[in-house]
């Protein structure tokens, strides 16, 4: 084999410890600005975890009953489309849904805009840490593969010949895709966190609007990615699309919940002086 592509190793390196690194950073920043704690970050963290844990059975079920016949097939010209209004749904109806779960359970821990922007980075910075493992993994593993020869393994031809393939494609990526998906996460936890204050904004004001307005425009912004995909358009391009998405919609997000917070802190201080001047 030829010489390893040592820019291309360095641009994987970099991604992976992006990902893992960037999201913790954020969070550090955003509890020491907004005086928050990690338990808020970790609640977000697991109210990722926990939309997944019933999200991707959804997915790989469905995925299945259509490949097997138990659901009709679907038109393969209006299949992109379905794809994406359906796990864009999907995506919004869990992670939403978890979010909500989240504050309902924090109660007056988690009502604020810093905790809302902290369970954001948590959701959104664990699934930046996870992908930022796999790269990491993946970059070890084909290294080993190739170090060792994909001959030496006791595989049968076709799954040699289906090895190397893989080791040779991924060698043959080029070299600045890797940090289109580190750029990709940054977009990913600003819409994390926009969606966050979305969610926080329907349990601080009581108003199932805000709640399904995060779905809907989670299920947009996730299918339309698909469709993006499903069409091929540009990496660099789609990348550059979702984060002027993501940031217009974080700062749309970032003003709402200001004017949230003012509302609500000024509504408190208020209650505390008509109560002070109640005669005793």
């Amino acid at each position: 084999m030829s010489d390893l592509p040592v820019l291309l190793i360095a641009m994987f390196v970099l991604a992976g410890l992006f990902n893992v690194i960037f999201p913790i950073l954020l969070g550090w920043w955003i509890i020491r600005k907004h005086k928050t704690n990690w338990k808020l970050f970790g609640v977000g963290v697991l109210t990722f975890i926990g939309s997944q844990i019933f999200h991707l059975p959804v997915v790989n079920g469905l995925t299945a009953a259509f490949q097997s016949g138990a659901l009709p097939h679907v038109d393969p010209n209006f299949a992109p489309f379905f794809n994406a209004i359906v796990l864009g749904l999907l995506a919004g109806l869990f992670e939403e849904t978890a979010r909500w779960i989240g504050f309902k359970l924090l109660k007056k821990k988690g009502d604020s805009l810093g905790a809302a922007l902290t369970l954001g980075t948590g959701h959104g910075g664990i699934e930046a840490i996870i992908i930022g493992g796999v790269v990491l993994f993946s970059l070890i593993s084909m290294l080993s593969l190739r170090s060792v020869g994909v001959e030496s393994l006791p595989l049968s031809a076709d799954q040699m010949e289906a090895t190397l393939q893989q080791v040779q494609a991924y060698f043959a990526t080029p070299w600045h895709l890797p940090l289109a998906g580190a750029v990709e996460r940054i977009g990913a936890v600003a819409l994390h966190i926009t969606l966050s204050i979305m969610v926080w904004l329907s349990f601080t004001k009581r108003k199932a609007l805000w709640f399904w307005g995060a779905v809907l425009y989670h299920a947009v912004v996730d299918g339309l990615t698909v469709l993006a995909v499903s069409f091929g358009m540009g990496t660099w391009l789609l990348e550059a699309s979702f984060l002027m998405v993501a940031f217009c919609g974080l700062y749309l997000g970032w003003k709402a919940g200001k004017r949230a917070e003012t509302e609500r802190i000024t509504l408190e201080n208020n209650s505390s002086a008509l109560i002070e001047d109640l005669p005793v």
